[in-house]
C-alpha cells in the first residue's frame, strides 16, 4: 500500500476571502487516501505564506524526510498553490522531493510529471497564483494612489488625529483631544527658544505621552498642516496636495518648524532647562571661571529635593537656586521709567491705529462681502432641493462644506472690532509690566520667566555676594527707564510682592498672556 503525507497550508486573508479552511483541506485529502487506499501518515499543517519555502513546518518535515525518520511515497496536497507560488522555487523542491522517493501530487490537479509536457500545465498552475497576487497588488496600489490624489488619508491616523467614517462611508481621519497639544507642540518648537526633547518633556507633563524615538519625525509630518504626500511611482514625480481633512496648525507653522529643525531659527546655541526650579540654567556665568552655570537638584535626607546651579568639574562653584533667583527677581525690580517715556509710547500707539484705519476698514468690508456670497450660495442649494432639482445628498454635501466657512468667517468678524482696544491694552499693560518686573518674574511659569530674562540681559550675568550683576542689559531698558547704581539714576526697593498686581499681566485677547519679548 502506498505512503502519504499530507499538507495543508493556508494564510489568513485565504481563509477569509476563498475558504481555504484546515478543516476543509483535510477532510479532502482524507477521502481522497481511503477511495483510493492509500495510507494517511502525518498530517503536517501550516499558516504561512506559499512565495518561499522558507516555512517552519514545511522545514522540520523535509529534514525528517532526508533523514529518513519518516517514509512515504507521495507528499499530498489539494492544488499546487497550497504546495508553492512561485515556479522557480517550486521546480527545485519537486526536483529536491524527487531525489529522496518523494512525489509532490495536487489531488485537485492532478499531473503525471513523468511527461514532460505536463511540466507546462505545471507552470501555468504555479504562475497563475503568482499573477493573481501580483494583480491584486497592483490594483491596491493603483486605489491607493488614486485615494491619495482625492486627498483622503487612507493609513493609520498620525497622532492628534482618529481614524472614522464621513457619511458616504469613506475613511477619514479627525482631530481628537490631542490635537492642541500637538498645536502646541509645533508653536513652541517654531519660537526656537527649545529643543525637540524639551518641548517632549514638556508634553509629558501635558499629559501626552511621545515615544522619544518618534517624536522628531511628528515634526516633519505634512499632514498636520492638512498636506497629503504621494510617493513615486513610474514616470510620476512625488506630489504633495492639498488632503480633505481638517488640518491642525497652518502651513506658515510648519514652514516654519521646518526652519526650526533645520538650525535656522534657533536663537541659543545651549539647550534650556524648562525647570521650573532652575529659570536662570544657561543665563548665569561662574565668577570664579566664567563658564556657563549648569542646574540640577539633590534629595536631602528627609528626602526633600534641593536645587543649586553649580559649574563644572573641576570647578566647586555651587549656589542656591532660590537665592540666585531672588537676587535677579531684586535686580529687575528696581527699573523705573524715564519721565515722558508714557506719553510718547501712547502718541506712537495712537498714531499706529489711525493710520491702520483704512486697512481695517478695507478688511472688515471684505469680511461682510464674503459672509453674504455664502450665505446666497448656501440659500440656493436650499431652494434647489426643495424645488427637486437637487438631491438631498448633494445639498447636504454643500452645507457641510459651507456653513463652516461661514461661521469661521463670522467669528472673524465679531473678533474684529474687540482687536484694536485689546491690542492697545495689551501693549499698555506689557509696558507698565517694566515697572513690576520683580513680581512679574516671581508669578510666571519657567517659560515666562526666561522670556523676561532674555529680554533683560544682553549678555550672562554672575551672581556673587547675594547680587546679580550683568555687564551690559537690553539696549531698550537702558533707553526707556532707570536703573539700579551701575546704570544710573537713584536704587529703588521692589515693591511688597504681595500687592495686588493683576491688571499688570496681559489678558488673554489678541496674543497669549505673556510678558512681551523684547520691551
Amino acid at each position: 500500500m502506498k505512503k502519504a503525507i499530507i499538507y495543508i497550508r493556508v494564510s489568513t486573508d485565504e481563509q477569509a476571502d476563498k475558504g481555504y479552511s484546515m478543516r476543509h483541506q483535510e477532510e479532502y485529502l482524507r477521502k481522497y487516501c481511503e477511495m483510493n487506499s492509500i495510507q494517511m501518515l502525518e498530517v503536517v499543517k501550516e499558516d504561512y505564506s506559499a512565495k518561499t519555502f522558507i516555512r517552519p513546518s514545511f522545514n522540520k518535515l523535509l529534514v525528517r524526510l532526508k533523514t529518513k525518520k519518516i517514509r512515504a511515497d507521495y507528499l499530498m496536497f489539494t492544488k499546487w498553490d497550497r504546495f508553492s507560488r512561485n515556479a522557480p522555487d517550486a521546480y527545485a523542491m519537486i526536483s529536491t522531493l524527487n531525489k529522496i522517493g518523494i512525489e509532490p501530487q495536487a489531488v485537485e490537479q492532478p499531473l503525471d510529471l513523468s511527461i514532460p509536457e505536463n511540466k507546462i500545465m505545471l507552470a501555468f498552475y504555479l504562475s497563475a497564483p503568482e499573477v493573481e497576487n501580483d494583480r491584486r497588488a497592483l490594483n491596491t496600489l493603483v486605489g491607493m494612489r488614486r485615494a491619495r490624489k482625492e486627498g483622503r488619508w487612507i493609513s493609520s491616523a498620525p497622532k492628534g488625529y482618529d481614524n472614522k467614517l464621513d457619511d458616504r462611508g469613506k475613511k477619514v481621519i479627525v482631530p481628537n483631544q490631542y490635537a492642541p497639544i500637538i498645536r502646541w507642540a509645533f508653536e513652541t518648537l517654531a519660537s526656537g527658544d527649545y529643543g525637540v526633547e524639551d518641548v517632549r518633556r514638556m508634553c509629558l507633563k501635558k499629559g501626552f505621552d511621545f515615544k522619544k524615538s518618534q517624536f522628531y519625525t511628528y515634526f516633519k509630518n505634512p499632514a498636520y498642516c492638512g498636506r497629503i504626500i504621494i510617493p513615486a511611482y513610474k514616470n510620476e514625480e512625488e506630489q504633495i496636495i492639498k488632503g480633505q481633512h481638517e488640518p491642525i496648525i497652518s502651513e506658515a507653522l510648519f514652514d516654519r518648524v521646518q526652519l526650526a529643525l533645520a538650525g535656522k531659527r534657533f536663537k541659543t546655541s545651549y539647550k534650556i532647562c524648562a525647570q521650573e526650579e532652575l529659570p536662570l540654567r544657561g543665563y548665569l556665568n561662574c565668577p570664579q571661571c566664567g563658564r556657563k552655570l549648569c542646574g540640577s537638584a539633590s534629595t536631602g535626607g528627609s528626602g526633600i529635593k534641593h536645587h543649586y546651579y553649580h559649574c563644572k568639574y573641576p570647578c566647586r562653584e555651587r549656589v542656591k537656586a532660590h537665592e540666585a533667583n531672588s537676587a535677579f527677581s531684586d535686580f529687575i525690580a528696581k527699573f523705573r521709567f524715564k519721565e515722558g517715556v508714557h506719553k510718547i509710547y501712547d502718541y506712537i500707539s495712537e498714531n499706529y491705529f489711525k493710520n491702520k484705519n483704512g486697512d481695517k476698514n478695507a478688511q472688515k468690508n471684505s469680511l461682510e462681502v464674503e459672509i453674504e456670497k455664502n450665505k446666497e450660495r448656501l440659500n440656493k442649494a436650499q431652494q434647489m432641493m426643495l424645488d427637486g432639482e437637487m438631491d438631498m445628498a448633494d445639498y447636504k454635501e454643500i452645507k457641510r462644506n459651507i456653513e463652516p466657512k461661514i461661521d469661521a468667517l463670522l467669528a472673524q468678524q465679531l473678533g474684529f472690532n474687540q482687536i484694536e482696544v485689546e491690542y492697545k491694552d495689551y501693549l499698555k499693560k506689557a509696558l507698565s509690566a517694566i515697572q513690576n518686573l520683580g513680581h512679574l518674574f516671581d508669578n510666571l511659569d519657567v517659560s515666562g520667566k526666561q522670556d523676561i530674562i532674555r529680554s533683560t540681559l544682553k549678555e550672562n550675568g554672575v551672581f556673587s555676594g547675594g547680587r546679580v550683576r550683568t555687564e551690559r542689559i537690553n539696549n531698550l531698558i537702558t533707553l526707556i527707564t532707570y536703573g539700579d547704581g551701575e546704570f544710573g539714576g537713584s536704587k529703588k526697593r521692589k515693591g511688597s510682592k504681595f500687592c495686588s498686581l493683576s491688571g499688570i499681566v496681559p489678558s488673554a485677547g489678541v496674543e497669549p498672556a505673556r510678558f512681551l519679548t523684547g520691551v
